[in-house]
């Protein structure tokens, strides 16, 4: 299968489908990228409330990168 018959699978999904094919490549992506497992695994180990975001500030946050 060619990568353009891939694409054209993919935009055909329905959009739940095609989020869980992102969440995928993301996790194939980072999985070898040492760097970014530390990264995560320091934040997931940071136990100081006052670095810590509500969900009503994480998505403030994450609407803000969107429009950038």
């Amino acid at each position: 299968m060619s990568v353009q018959e891939i694409k054209e699978k993919l935009a055909a999904l329905p959009r739940n489908e095609q989020d869980e094919v992102i969440a995928y490549l993301f996790h194939l992506r980072h999985e070898s990228d040492q760097d970014y497992q530390t990264q995560i695994a320091r934040r997931s180990a940071d136990r100081n409330v006052s670095h810590w975001l509500s969900p009503d500030e994480f998505e403030r946050e994450l609407d803000k990168r969107k429009t950038r």
